[in-house]
This record gives structure tokens, C-alpha cells and sequence, in this order.
């Protein structure tokens, strides 16, 4: 028996079936375009605004059916506990017909329903004429090119934020490698500066000064893995991605920042009439004139066709479907017009004609924004390319200097004071080139977002 089981598992892992308790690695890699891409179809906000869309889909079907013919059906079974009654003089009632001791002047009750009674009926409206109506199915349409929009605008300010949080993930790990490079110098240094002074050629002011080197660079790393940490968790968020989701990113920070260099950050070829912004001032202009023709066409007739059809069954006994049932039925039309409301629909359509109005200012105003925030944002861009190429020739200076202090510290000419300076300077140096990546390339997604090619 355990030899059958032996060759099963030996068969399995001849055809590659994974064995209880070892999972296929759901490790997901991404580049900066990859991650951009896929929070554009996992992303909650756009999950959101799909089901805006569909629901606009759906508004549209609803607007149509409202002029197409409606239907009802009604029923109803009535029993009457206690029969209504009704009083009649008389005079209008037979001699041989009216209760013993009824005279002239008298009221003699009787009753016209029966115990039971029921009725069911079919109804058709058809809509002829309603000026409302055709002016809704334009701005259903245009509610949905509404939608649309906005869900386009969804979709940048999701790449916006998965662009960055994936630079704060980068940069986050270019630092904490700098600072486990420098952890490890410092350690090498204690440790040979540990050894000159047992041999009484450095003062234990020396070698307190390198481990407070040693336990400022361990705590840089304790923070700078909790930067990364944060980083990665808005990352994950901003994808879409569970919060447990391991992921590889493919890009480094060097890489972009040389690309988007690379670029010169010259002016592109765009029209600011396309960006996003415009196009949802421009659809919103028309919304707002469509609602004042709709104002306006309340001044018109509305005309509905009907037809009824309509049986009706009386009884003295519960069971009235045996019983002979009367029909009625009926077709015609009615027609509404609107005549005097005193000033009020005028009011409506004075108060839509400046909202449409304010639409066309806003709609300058946002082509106005569009074309500064553009200048600005390509201003910001040239701007953060000219710190990046500072900040690298700053770090590249205050490396070296750090690294001759170093070799001179360890020759016995300059202090441990010293030495600790010149780290602090290159630590620093190393902070702001990384801040000064993070700045090129925020300001590169920015410029991209400002003429709408993000």
C-alpha cells in the first residue's frame, strides 16, 4: 500500500502538480505603466464610475419607455359586511312594494349593491405629444456623455495617484539603500576604530562619536522602512489590490528620473479644447441650455391617448365568477394646456437662462485655467530638472568629500568630529537628491496631467 502511494506522489511531480501546502507564488510585477494600467480596471473609484456609467445606460432605456404605451391592470373583490342603503321618498315606491305603515312624506331605506361584488380592468395610455419629452431624450444622452467624461477624469487622477505612490515607494528604497550602505561603513569604521584605541591610538571620545554614527544610521533605516512600508499600502490601495497583495516593482528611481530628462520637457503638441476639463464644461453648457428648451417646452400642449376595458360581477353569494359579468370599455383622448401660472414657469425659464449662461462663462474660465495651469506646470517641470541636476552634482560632491574625510580618519588626520560632519553633509545630500527625483518626476506626471496626456 505504501508503495502505491510513493509512485502517486512521484507520478505528480513528474507532471508538476503542486502537493498539499505548496502554492504557485501569486507574486505580481509591475512597471510604472503596468501598475498605471491595471488600477485603471481594479481601482475602486473605478469600479464606482462603471456602475455610473451603467446606471446612465439605463436612465437613457427609461426616458424612452416613458413615451412608449403604458399598461396597467387592476382588480378588485369587495365584500360588504353591512350593505350601504340608501333612502327613498315614498312616493316613488309601489303601494304593494312599501313597508307596513309607510305614508306619504316618508323615507323607506333600500339597498342598490349586493353583498359581493368585483371588478377587473386593463388600461392603455399611448403618449401623441409631449414637448418634454423629446428634449429629455436629448439630455439623457448628453447625461451619459456627462458620465463618460467623468469617468474619463477618474481615470487620470487614478493614474495620478498610483504614479506617485509608486515614486514614494522608489524613493523610499533608493534611501534605504544609501542608508544600508553607510550603516555598513559605519560599522567598519567602529570596528577598526574600536581596535586603534585598544592599542591607545584613539581617545574613547572616537569611538563614542562612531556609534552614535552606527545608531543614527540604524534608526534612519527603521524609518525609512516604515516610509516604505506606508508607501507600498497607498500603493496597493490605489491599485485596487488586496492589502496583503506581495508585488514587485520593475522600475527604479534613477531610471525614471533619467527618462523624464530625457524628455526636455518640451512643449507638446496639444489642444487644450480636448483636455478633460473642458470637455465636461463644454457638456455641461449643454445640459443647461437642453434644461431651459425643456422649461420652455412646458409652455406646450401634452396630448395622451387612453383605452379601457373594464368587468364587473355582483352577487348575494361569495361566489360571484359564476355569475353572468358586465363589461364597459372606453377610448379617447385628453389634451393639457398649459394656460396662466402667474408668472411662475417665466420665472423657471428666466432663472435656467442665467444658469445656462453662468455654464458658458464657467466653460471660458476653465479654457482660461487649462492654458495657465499648463505654462505652470511646465514651468514647475524645466524648474524641478534643473534641482535634479544640482542635487546629483551636490551628492556626488559631498560622496567624495566623505569619503576622503573618511580615509583620513582613518590615517589619524582628521577627528571623529569631522568625520561626522562630512557624513551628515552627504546624508543630507543623499536625502535631497532623492527629493529632488521625487520632484522631477511628480512634476513630469503633472505637466503630462496639465495638457491631459496622462
Amino acid at each position: 500500500m505504501k508503495t502505491i502511494q510513493y509512485w502517486t506522489v512521484f507520478i505528480l511531480l513528474l507532471m508538476g502538480v503542486p502537493l498539499s501546502g505548496q502554492q504557485p507564488s501569486d507574486t505580481l510585477s509591475f512597471s510604472l505603466d503596468e501598475a498605471m494600467q491595471y488600477a485603471t480596471n481594479h481601482a475602486y473609484q473605478k469600479i464606482s464610475s462603471e456602475y455610473d456609467i451603467a446606471s446612465a445606460k439605463k436612465k437613457i432605456w427609461e426616458t424612452i419607455a416613458g413615451g412608449l404605451p403604458q399598461i396597467d391592470f387592476s382588480g378588485r373583490y369587495n365584500h360588504s359586511i353591512d350593505v350601504p342603503v340608501s333612502l327613498l321618498p315614498a312616493e316613488i315606491i309601489p303601494e304593494d312594494m312599501r313597508p307596513p305603515g309607510t305614508g306619504p312624506g316618508d323615507k323607506v331605506p333600500v339597498s342598490f349593491s349586493t353583498a359581493y361584488d368585483g371588478n377587473y380592468s386593463v388600461s392603455v395610455e399611448q403618449m401623441i405629444f409631449n414637448g418634454s419629452y423629446f428634449v429629455g431624450l436629448q439630455a439623457t444622452q448628453v447625461f451619459l456623455d456627462l458620465t463618460r467624461h467623468q469617468d474619463e477624469k477618474t481615470e487620470i487622477e487614478i493614474r495620478d495617484a498610483v504614479a506617485k505612490a509608486y515614486f514614494l515607494v522608489l524613493s523610499a528604497r533608493e534611501n534605504l539603500e544609501a542608508f544600508e550602505e553607510n550603516l555598513q561603513v559605519n560599522q567598519a569604521t567602529l570596528n577598526e576604530t574600536e581596535k586603534l584605541y585598544e592599542n591607545g591610538f584613539r581617545e574613547s571620545l572616537d569611538v563614542s562619536q562612531i556609534k552614535l554614527m552606527v545608531r543614527e544610521a540604524e534608526k534612519q533605516i527603521v524609518e525609512v522602512k516604515r516610509n516604505e512600508e506606508v508607501a507600498m499600502a497607498v500603493l496597493r490601495f490605489s491599485m485596487g489590490l488586496e492589502e496583503d497583495q506581495p508585488i514587485v516593482l520593475k522600475e527604479e528611481i534613477k531610471g525614471l528620473s533619467n527618462d523624464a530628462k530625457a524628455e526636455e520637457a518640451k512643449q507638446k503638441e496639444w489642444m487644450p479644447q480636448e483636455h478633460i476639463d473642458f470637455r465636461i464644461a463644454d457638456t455641461n453648457t449643454e445640459s443647461e441650455k437642453l434644461q431651459l428648451k425643456n422649461i420652455r417646452a412646458q409652455y406646450l400642449p401634452q396630448i395622451n391617448a387612453f383605452y379601457n376595458y373594464q368587468k364587473t360581477g355582483f352577487g348575494d353569494e361569495w361566489n360571484i365568477f359564476e355569475d353572468e359579468w358586465y363589461k364597459s370599455q372606453s377610448v379617447g383622448l385628453s389634451v393639457s394646456i398649459p394656460i396662466f401660472s402667474s408668472g411662475m414657469r417665466h420665472a423657471q425659464a428666466q432663472q435656467q437662462k442665467i444658469a445656462w449662461q453662468k455654464s458658458i462663462n464657467v466653460r471660458k474660465m476653465t479654457l482660461r485655467n487649462i492654458k495657465t495651469q499648463s505654462l505652470t506646470a511646465l514651468t514647475e517641470y524645466n524648474s524641478a530638472i534643473d534641482q535634479y541636476d544640482i542635487a546629483t552634482e551636490s551628492k556626488e560632491l559631498a560622496k567624495d568629500i566623505y569619503d576622503k574625510t573618511r580615509i583620513k580618519f582613518s590615517n589619524g588626520i582628521a577627528g571623529s568630529f569631522e568625520l561626522t560632519q562630512q557624513q551628515g553633509q552627504y546624508i543630507q545630500a543623499q536625502i535631497s537628491h532623492v527629493q529632488a527625483a521625487l520632484q522631477l518626476l511628480n512634476s513630469r506626471i503633472n505637466y503630462l496631467k496639465a495638457i491631459g496626456k496622462l
